[in-house]
């Protein structure tokens, strides 16, 4: 899978010391969302009793943090983007310094009443290594147009998990690499996701008929995963994440996006021959890897700009940090918009000027 080909990657830069040491953490903003509502955001502690964690070192009920992004109309503080050792471990997997990415500033707010309403849920699963911080960018945008948006850290696959009694679980998984193996990871993601979504369903206003799963990398596999097996979910969206089976024999059974790299997988394909709901594959030109995340704006606090060419192209692409907001965020709210709210678009019909770099790969109804 790809997250297995980049984190490959940030290994031989940490390994060859080519990252420059970044200055002392400046403040770097987070793209403004661009929906009419302001954004609050909620950590919550989640046990589930009724599994025992498959990756835990001794026997325990599985535990999850997650992250809550809402629409509100209120105001509050500014929320942190995530805890410190979270910071540190991102920074760590990136071979950035130590407290470089301590600056990344998000624009949601703690404490902030929720808007009165229900309001459509969209899962969110990060990737292998990552953290449910790193897709704040995208969230923060849904929340500002009405979603509730819950990102899921899976413990010990995260790059760290910091839980409300201070312990800290950091990434201990060795890579996935039998069919075998990358299909268990992935199902235990994806019911990470469905314990998640009978969790908020409990402690939030959803609109039970709206609800879809989105992911990058690992996670967006996770996403298409969880709405085959979760009949509560109704769309999925995979950002640049390789595929595995059931999900490459049997597809998807709700309206599923596959937004990607130029690149090209085989389990696309195999995906895209098995779809029999509506499907789309867009494949961006300029987009790397991690330019579906927020990863484009740790790049000159991190240093990461002086990585060599054809490693800083897989992992950041050449379009700018803004440009991959912005793509990214549009597209995944047209999807979303289309499939939970009925609102047509064009995007997925035909090649738009606006995007002249996304490419339609494979349509399906």
């Amino acid at each position: 899978m790809w997250a297995r080909v980049c984190g490959a990657v940030v290994a031989v830069v940490v390994a060859l010391g080519l990252v420059t040491p970044a200055q002392a953490a400046g403040v770097v903003r987070l793209p403004r969302p661009s929906g009419e509502y302001s954004v609050g955001a909620r950590s919550e502690y989640l046990v589930d009793r009724s599994r025992v964690d498959p990756w835990a070192p001794t026997p325990r009920a599985r535990e999850l943090m997650v992250q809550v992004w809402y629409p509100t109309r209120g105001s509050g503080p500014r929320a942190p983007y995530a805890p410190v050792e979270v910071i540190r471990a991102l920074a760590g997997a990136l071979g950035a310094p130590q407290d470089s990415l301590r600056g990344i500033t998000p624009n949601s707010m703690v404490g902030a009443p929720m808007a009165p309403g229900r309001f459509p849920l969209v899962l969110f699963s990060p990737g292998y290594g990552g953290s449910r911080a790193t897709g704040a960018a995208l969230a923060e945008d849904l929340a500002s147009h009405g979603y509730l948006v819950v990102a899921v850290d899976h413990t010990y696959e995260a790059a760290a998990v910091k839980f409300p009694d201070g312990r800290v679980i950091y990434h201990d998984r060795p890579a996935e690499e039998t069919p075998e193996e990358i299909a268990a990871a992935i199902g235990v993601r994806a019911r990470d996701l469905s314990f998640t979504l009978t969790q908020i369903q409990s402690r939030w206003p959803v609109d039970p008929r709206r609800i879809a799963a989105a992911g990058h990398s690992a996670g967006g596999a996770t996403a298409f995963e969880a709405a085959r097996v979760d009949r509560r979910i109704r769309a999925a969206v995979d950002l640049d994440g390789g595929l595995s089976a059931p999900v490459t024999t049997d597809g998807v059974p709700v309206p599923s996006l596959l937004l990607t790299g130029s690149w090209h997988f085989d389990s696309w394909t195999e995906w895209a021959d098995h779809q029999r709901a509506w499907g789309r594959h867009l494949a961006a030109d300029g987009m790397g890897h991690y330019s579906f995340t927020d990863a484009p704006y740790y790049i000159a606090p991190g240093g990461l700009d002086d990585l060599p060419a054809d490693i800083y192209a897989e992992l950041f692409g050449t379009a700018a940090p803004a440009r991959a907001a912005q793509l990214t965020r549009t597209y995944v709210r047209a999807f979303l918009d289309r499939q939970l709210r009925d609102q047509p678009t064009a995007l997925f019909d035909r090649p738009s000027h606006r995007f002249p770099e996304v490419a339609i790969r494979w349509p399906h109804r």
